[in-house]
């Protein structure tokens, strides 16, 4: 029995020292994602944009004796927003330790134009019936507003709820052209003005394009809309 013991002790001793290890905190590796996030992106968002960046990383990462490092890549070309996957590499004693890929969810955060009220179809845009609010953007596939001035002759192309970011599915311009309106139709170039008169064939706002009627040929044309009594078209 003794003899069996002592085989086991002997065993169970290590040969030669331990090897030294270092762990990375998963704040530290949270830490490196989102300055490599805030890096890659410096220059390419508007001055009140802010980040939110959080890491789906728990736990540490034990690697073996020397300074850890951490390095940060993109694991593609796609934008750097909502849900992100990235590579993470952590280097110790001159070889890479771990390789793993993190993601990342990337918000963007912007003061844009909300509905301060309910608003009707059909309601004229006005500064009492928007306010700037900092609203998460990143999943905005519509565009949105920060300025009142951009919404200038528009109206609501139907109800929205208040505090709903105001997008371009929102709104339209205010009509100045209906159909069946007599207009002028106009076709310039750099040497050349030739008018006729038209009939529109829809309604639509100043800048936007619409169909009308050539009233002497008869042929349906594309223009856009200068004033209320002139539509540009092409020769």
């Amino acid at each position: 029995m003794k003899k069996v013991l002592l085989t086991l002790l002997v065993l169970l001793v290590p040969i030669g020292p331990a090897m030294a290890q270092n762990t990375v905190a998963a704040e530290d590796i949270a830490a490196a994602v989102t300055a490599f996030v805030t890096q890659q992106l410096q220059g390419q968002l508007a001055e009140d944009t802010r980040l939110e960046i959080e890491t789906r990383w728990q736990g540490n990462v034990v690697v073996a004796t020397g300074e850890p490092q951490i390095r940060v890549r993109r694991a593609s070309s796609r934008p750097l927003r909502g849900p992100t996957v990235l590579r993470v590499g952590i280097d110790a004693g001159g070889q890479t330790q771990r390789a793993m890929s993190v993601t990342a969810d990337i918000r963007h955060l912007r003061p844009v134009l909300v509905a301060s009220r309910m608003l009707r179809r059909g309601e004229a845009l006005t500064l009492d019936l928007v306010e700037l609010v900092e609203c998460d953007i990143t999943q905005l596939r519509h565009g949105y507003f920060t300025d009142i001035e951009a919404l200038g002759n528009m109206q609501t192309r139907r109800s929205v709820v208040a505090g709903d970011v105001l997008t371009r599915n929102h709104v339209e311009a205010i009509p100045v052209v209906h159909r069946g309106d007599e207009v002028e139709l106009v076709a310039r170039t750099n040497q050349l003005a030739v008018s006729a008169l038209g009939q529109a064939m829809q309604d639509g706002g100043i800048g936007e394009r619409i169909r009308v009627k050539n009233s002497d040929s008869g042929k349906i044309l594309y223009g856009q809309i200068i004033d209320a009594a002139t539509i540009q078209v092409g020769l």
